[in-house]
């Protein structure tokens, strides 16, 4: 895994980017499900890959500790999320994925000036970012 090395670990790591998401495990199956087969693509950037494996990683891990999934999410991967709906857009797991991104957009509306800020970084220092989170 990518490791953070620089000023942006500091920016976009704080506690106060992050807001933490409960769901049920069905709703953790279905995107952990869809998370897999986006992973499975070639064509998949480094940074969504990194995204993706992350957050698979964070449904795996928390699993396994009651009937809800706790998933402490930075905000910065709401736009990583509206892309994996619209690529799943007509399956049926994609309403999990929609309800996260909707209590995502909910609790950061105040925020977004510094998320935006976040995708405009070059993809390798988001890489970076990312991968520590």
């Amino acid at each position: 895994m990518c490791k953070i090395t620089d000023f942006y670990q500091f920016k976009y790591c704080r506690g106060n980017y992050f807001i933490n998401v409960f769901i049920n495990k069905e709703s953790a199956e279905g995107i952990k499900s869809l998370l897999i087969e986006k992973l499975k693509e070639k064509k998949l950037s480094k940074e969504y890959r990194c995204v993706y494996t992350i957050l698979k990683d964070k449904i795996n891990e928390n699993m396994k500790e009651s009937i809800y999934v706790k998933l402490r999410i930075n905000k910065c991967y709401l736009q990583y999320l509206k892309d994996l709906y619209y690529d799943f857009y007509d399956r049926e797991e994609s309403v999990y994925i929609k309800e996260v991104i909707c209590h995502l957009q909910y609790f950061i509306n105040e925020d977004g000036d510094n998320i935006i800020n976040f995708y405009d970084l070059i993809e390798n220092t988001k890489i970076k970012a990312l991968s520590k989170m």
